[in-house]
């Protein structure tokens, strides 16, 4: 019987055997793998000259430049980039953005300057190659016939089939992966480019030829310009294109914040996932605002993203079109309504406040010690003699810093309304004044109101008061201010009662309950995790090793043992409520729930009233900024000042949602509001009255 077997076993297998496919095996592997030592021997000249842009460039901008620049010289370049590039507002986000990826560590805004050269070069060397390419494929058939098929191939393959040539040949590295990057993101530029090209009207083309012009002058001078925004509308895709492939990138050995959200991936890493997630999504927001044409549709980044992704083999279909010239409702000739004297005498007030706001920061705020940076830093618990104004880190710190800005942003309210009403930037006109009157308002309270330690004596000064009195004079004025301003919607307002805003205006007073009650403190200082007590049992363990080195292992086991049950049981968290804490939880539920009675009418449930509701959300939105003022104030705070392992917790980062939900609620009334406008070629409605009379007189009618 066994040796049946094995004759059958070693017979040759049957054509319906599938070991006979291992007869006829193709060695297509070994094909290319002797297809790749050959290039490595022999055209190694070529991958170097193919390499040297990519790996030039990835030096020169990222090692050396960004990463070496000042963080604050890079979040300003951005500011200034995208008021050149957009408007002023796109440049300010851009800049708070990237300054948020900042505050979150030094290693983060590392990883984010990478991650911005990367996509930079990526995106340049993508320009470089794809618009030339595009032009010709434009003006030549020939050449389209050929790239078309190409760019084909291009996009069917899938994104991890890209990545296998680039590593047997350039190996794993940034280099590679941008060179992957690159590849990935170049076809709906060709396309674009070429479609552009291709659409400019033929008889504009004609007629510049017609007239002498050279080939030169006709690209550079007709076609380009012309078919401009289906070239920034392809170098948009291929910016988020680049995007998308980042977190591929990372598996290649690409730096940057892929590589972050890749290790936490693999390491169930929750804070660097959360961390690296929050500094991607705003470097990618950034970059996608910038490159936006100027028509843009805007979307979110996530929509944007999935489009750009759908339409990789059509991105025609994105090129925005271009919408005739809106028909307006309103007679030319308008102007904004002019500055009456009951609204200058209210603007007057509200601008003496703002002046006070900016006087009180340098004063005295605090003396002895620090009132709350003594939670978090050791030696400001007792700084006798010692005086601190409104934005010393030991003083009003961040508190301090939101009271000059927001009296500064009042004043610049007063000046534009009263120079040219109407016609600077949205928010600097009366409801943008008490929106920031009572941010101000409620950071100062939530300052003087926050409790200190027991064992803290600190000593308010004069100077927090007088940013109280300075914050109660804006509020008011600019509560009668917004009262009489003449400000109208763009649209009709719904007749409807807005439920839906007062829902997330509660939804958000529950945020603002649980966060409350949460953490808003973590204390794991040495000294407070181990207490004297426990010091000396790990003390005297050592001491045990150290006299019967025999006993090393099992004692250090149980050192270990013991400081990891101190590390976990030890740290002391504190919430917004307790007494032990600042107790700023209980003052920002309550500016919460003020927010919510304001959205109440601002919603039209006591009535509609186009007027009334933008006022009451304008004081809705306030009291909201405000309650999420308190919150980030605590935590800058900390940031700034407070010892290691002594972290804002969850809770105030709840609070601070919470405070912009209702923010959010009352966004859709406030920015339906601009300054009235008033039409100087209308008849009065007494002319009207007295045609209307002779129109209707029998004398008129009978003849």
């Amino acid at each position: 019987m066994g040796v049946y077997q094995l004759a059958q076993e070693t017979s040759s297998p049957g054509l319906f055997d599938n070991r006979v496919l291992d007869q006829f095996e193709i060695p297509f592997g070994a094909w290319i793998d002797q297809s790749v030592d050959w290039i490595d021997t022999k055209l190694g000249w070529l991958l170097s000259a193919i390499e040297w842009p990519f790996s030039v460039l990835l030096k020169l901008v990222v090692d050396d430049f960004l990463v070496k620049l000042p963080w604050i010289v890079v979040v300003l370049g951005f500011f200034v980039l995208g008021s050149l590039l957009r408007n002023v507002k796109v440049g300010a986000f851009s800049a708070l953005a990237l300054a948020t990826c900042g505050i979150l560590g030094n290693a983060y805004w590392i990883e984010t300057a990478k991650t911005i050269g990367f996509i930079f070069v990526a995106v340049v060397l993508s320009v470089i190659i794809g618009v030339p390419i595009g032009v010709m494929c434009g003006r030549v058939d020939a050449i389209w016939k050929v790239v078309r098929p190409i760019l084909d191939a291009m996009q069917v393959v899938h994104s991890f089939v890209y990545m296998l040539p680039f590593i047997f040949f350039f190996g794993i590295g940034p280099t590679s992966a941008t060179m992957v990057t690159m590849v990935f993101a170049l076809p709906p530029l060709i396309r674009l480019t070429n479609l552009g090209i291709r659409q400019v009207p033929e008889d504009v083309v004609e007629a510049s030829r017609a007239y002498g012009a050279p080939e030169s002058r006709v690209l550079f001078d007709v076609q380009l310009p012309l078919a401009r925004p289906a070239i920034m509308t392809g170098l948009n895709q291929t910016l988020l294109l680049a995007i998308s492939m980042l977190g591929i990138a990372a598996i290649m050995g690409a730096g940057g914040l892929g590589r972050l959200l890749f290790r936490a991936l693999s390491n169930q890493d929750v804070s660097l996932a959360t961390s690296g997630g929050l500094a991607f999504f705003l470097v990618a927001v950034v970059l996608d605002r910038l490159s936006q044409p100027e028509d843009g549709d805007g979307g979110s980044l996530g929509s944007r993203l999935r489009r750009a992704w759908a339409h990789r083999q059509d991105p025609e279909v994105l090129i925005p079109v271009e919408n005739p010239t809106p028909l307006t409702s309103q007679p030319a000739g308008p102007r904004f309504a002019e500055v009456g004297d009951g609204e200058q005498q209210w603007m007057i007030v509200t601008g003496v406040g703002s002046l006070i706001g900016i006087l009180s920061v340098f004063l005295p705020w605090v003396s002895d010690a620090a009132k709350l940076g003594s939670y978090g830093r050791r030696i400001d618990e007792s700084l006798p003699g010692e005086t601190f104004n409104g934005l010393a880190a030991s003083g009003g710190s961040f508190f301090g810093y939101f009271v000059i800005a927001s009296s500064l942003f009042i004043l610049g309210a007063v000046v534009m309304s009263r120079r040219t009403p109407g016609q600077g930037p949205r928010w600097l006109a009366a409801d943008g004044a008490i929106i920031a009157s009572l941010f101000m308002l409620a950071t100062t309270l939530g300052y003087v109101l926050a409790s200190q330690p027991d064992t803290v004596n600190s000593v308010t000064r004069f100077g927090v008061w007088v940013a109280l009195g300075g914050s109660l004079i804006t509020t008011a004025a600019s509560a009668m201010w917004i009262r009489v301003a003449p400000h109208t919607p763009l649209h009709p307002l719904t007749a409807e009662v807005s439920w839906g805003r007062v829902l997330a205006a509660a939804a958000a007073v529950v945020v603002l309950a649980i966060g409350s009650i949460s953490g808003w403190s973590f204390d794991s200082r040495e000294d407070v995790v181990f207490s004297p007590e426990l010091q000396a049992q790990i003390d005297d363990l050592k001491q045990q090793a150290a006299d019967d080195p025999s006993q090393a292992g099992p004692i250090g086991a149980e050192l270990s043992s013991l400081v990891a049950s101190a590390t976990n049981t030890g740290v002391i968290i504190t919430d917004g409520v307790r007494s032990s804490g600042t107790g700023l939880g209980i003052w920002t539920l309550v500016f919460g729930a003020l927010g919510l009675a304001a959205t109440v009418p601002a919603s039209g449930v006591l009535g509609r009233n186009d007027h009334s509701e933008w006022v009451w959300s304008a004081v809705a939105a306030g009291l909201g900024l405000g309650t999420a003022g308190i919150a980030a104030g605590w935590i800058a705070t900390l940031v700034r000042s407070a010892d290691p392992n002594y972290v804002s917790g969850v809770g105030s980062f709840l609070t601070f949602l919470g405070g912009m939900f209702i923010v959010a609620a009352a966004g859709p009334v406030l920015k339906e509001f601009r300054r009235e406008r008033v039409y100087d070629d209308l008849p009065s409605i007494d002319t009207i009255l007295d045609l209307t009379e002779k129109a209707d007189s029998p004398e008129l009618i009978s003849g």
